[in-house]
């Protein structure tokens, strides 16, 4: 995966992460673990800017590749529902970017309430 591409998740993530206004001890880690997992260091991010609308986040993940669509489309999901919990802000966004992609609003609800019962901690 190209590192512009690269960016684009972390920034698609940071968006979700972001999209209440709180972001967590849970979504910070998750951050780090994908923004190291890419090998995109803090320098690299520096003068990288934050995604600034929903418009410019649906525009970022349809300008990625088609085969990479969909797995980001699962990271965010993820990034939503690490901290077990899925604000109407972050499941707008969520909506929104599923439907930029022809993703059914119920197997995007689906998916989610099937991540958030895994998270649950025991």
């Amino acid at each position: 995966m190209e590192l512009e591409e690269r960016f684009k998740i972390v920034g698609l993530l940071e968006a979700v992460v972001a999209a209440d206004g709180v972001v967590s001890d849970e979504e910070r880690e998750f951050l780090r673990r994908v923004v190291d997992r890419f090998g995109i260091t803090e320098h690299d991010r520096a003068d990288r800017p934050v995604m600034g609308s929903p418009g410019e986040a649906m525009a970022a993940l349809r300008g990625l590749p088609q085969d990479v669509q969909t797995r980001v489309m699962a990271l965010l999901v993820e990034a939503a529902v690490v901290d077990g919990v899925v604000a109407p802000e972050e499941r707008a966004l969520l909506l929104a970017s599923a439907a930029s992609l022809g993703i059914e609003a119920c197997a995007l609800e689906e998916r989610i309430a099937q991540r958030l019962k895994s998270n649950v901690p025991f």
